[in-house]
């Protein structure tokens, strides 16, 4: 079985939000003042996807902050204004080749989209990708999104696992079985977990944006770099505790994170292994498991005394055995 580092402590990893709005479409406040917000909170990136309008915002990039253009991309549903429906998070892909020509800044499209039958979210999934973007499976739990879509459709490179902002109206954040259900069946898929924060009031008693987040490990602080670190699965997902390393060593799994209640290793089809000490309550900063051949996947959630959680990204264990023992 192969060595492998996924991510590695002693490499750089940068705070960013993949998904927001401004009052380019349903947000309180314009692109500007997001921007300052989230630079605020020690954010390096975001990329501003309001709905249905395309943003690229390069005039707001510094050498330590920078916007990855993008939009949500909506109102595609089987009945008009009924759930459940499809919203995709589409992210512009600088390593990509664009078969189409790349959107504009401000580019609108219109809503809602016709639904032509079942195959009408793989159309714009196809779409966008075609117009070189990459595409992410927004808050499938929020939208009552049917389990067998995440093996139906093909395309989405992630899948929104945490949405901040579900919290705030029908408690709906989660999507990692959703992410399992696809995993299970045979896809490569990463999770991201993001704000869709409207609201960004740093006065809140409880803020309604800085809940989700990703820390990517990439070379540089730089459009291209980000992105192809995100293709690659380079990064973790947060709503609060921090994962420093993860990697196979000598056929074991390891972890290193920021104290934590509980570690677990979620693996198909064998169960992973469940660390916590029930005893001392002592917290966990890392964790190791036996890589088993017959596995097909294994991530890793971390849950903090406050019940918030960082999730890893998949280790495939057929990548581990190609040309291994």
């Amino acid at each position: 079985m192969n060595n492998r580092v996924y991510l590695d402590r002693e490499k750089t990893k940068y705070k960013g939000n993949l998904h927001l709005h401004t009052t380019w479409s349903d947000g309180s406040l314009p692109a500007v003042q997001v921007v300052e917000a989230f630079k605020a909170k020690g954010y390096h990136f975001i990329s501003i996807t309001d709905h249905d309008i395309y943003a690229r915002t390069e005039e707001f990039n510094t050498v330590d902050f920078v916007t990855l253009p993008g939009m949500e991309r909506g109102g595609l549903n089987q009945v008009a204004d009924k759930n459940p429906g499809y919203h995709f998070g589409v992210l512009n892909d600088p390593t990509a080749d664009s078969e189409l020509e790349r959107f504009e800044h401000l580019e609108q499209f219109p809503v809602p989209i016709p639904w032509v039958g079942d195959h009408s979210p793989q159309l714009l999934i196809d779409e966008m990708r075609a117009h070189g973007n990459l595409v992410i499976f927004n808050h499938p739990e929020w939208h009552l999104t049917r389990f067998e879509d995440m093996v139906k459709y093909d395309g989405f490179f992630a899948i929104e696992i945490y949405n901040h902002a579900t919290e705030w109206s029908t408690t709906s954040s989660y999507g990692a079985a959703y992410w399992d259900h696809a995993l299970q069946n045979g896809k490569r898929v990463f999770g991201i977990s993001a704000d869709d924060s409207h609201e960004h009031d740093p006065n809140w008693r409880i803020p309604e944006y800085g809940g989700g987040w990703v820390q990517v490990q990439s070379a540089a602080l730089n459009p291209v770099d980000l992105v192809k670190s995100l293709k690659q699965g380079e990064f973790y997902s947060s709503s609060g505790p921090e994962i420093y390393d993860l990697r196979v060593m000598d056929g074991k799994l390891t972890i290193e994170c920021s104290p934590c209640k509980f570690i677990m290793f979620k693996s198909f089809p064998q169960r992973g292994a469940f660390i916590g000490d029930f005893e001392s309550g002592e917290p966990l900063t890392q964790a190791s498991m036996e890589v088993d051949k017959d596995m097909q996947y294994i991530r890793v959630e971390c849950i903090d005394f406050a019940g918030k959680v960082a999730w890893s990204n998949p280790v495939f264990v057929s990548d581990l055995l190609q040309g291994g023992e």
